[in-house]
């Protein structure tokens, strides 16, 4: 009887520690695994990043330069990395499409750092906010004091 009443509690603690784990990577600040090299040199394949989650950031608060994280338009289950260029009411350049676009109201236009081999907002248009999962604070692993800035002022 002993053995299942521990058993009881500490699966309660567990569940409890899940919970609250859970409830602040969605709502305060998340990590993130970078995959591809589309974001090269800001941050790189393999390289560990925290953001604050989009349940803690204002997403009408954005600002060109921020570097977000955010599902794919294109492929739901995948989560891209990118640079916001464009916010709603922005003109951007149209890479193979005309002189220039407009950035649609409640949506973002996000471009990779490396140009040459990134599958971005040139290739499927600007991303709704709701996509938004977070913004990208610092590289966590490898760790460097000497690392640049991620987001940058455009």
């Amino acid at each position: 009887m002993d053995n299942v009443r521990r058993l009881l509690i500490n699966g309660g603690k567990v569940l409890l520690a899940g919970c609250v784990f859970r409830t602040f990577q969605n709502h305060v600040c998340d990590f993130w695994i970078i995959a591809g090299n589309s974001m090269e040199p800001t941050v790189y394949d393999g390289q560990i990043v925290v953001g604050w989650s989009s349940g803690w950031i204002n997403l009408n608060n954005l600002k060109r330069g921020d570097v977000i994280v955010a599902r794919s338009p294109t492929q739901p289950k995948e989560t891209i990395c990118k640079r916001i260029v464009g916010l709603q009411g922005d003109r951007v350049p149209a890479n193979y499409k005309g002189p220039e676009l407009f950035v649609p109201a409640g949506q973002v236009w996000l471009e990779g750092d490396h140009k040459a081999v990134s599958r971005d907002s040139n290739t499927f248009g600007a991303v709704p906010l709701n996509l938004v999962q977070g913004k990208l604070i610092c590289r966590v692993w490898p760790f460097d004091l000497s690392q640049e800035k991620i987001n940058k002022i455009i």
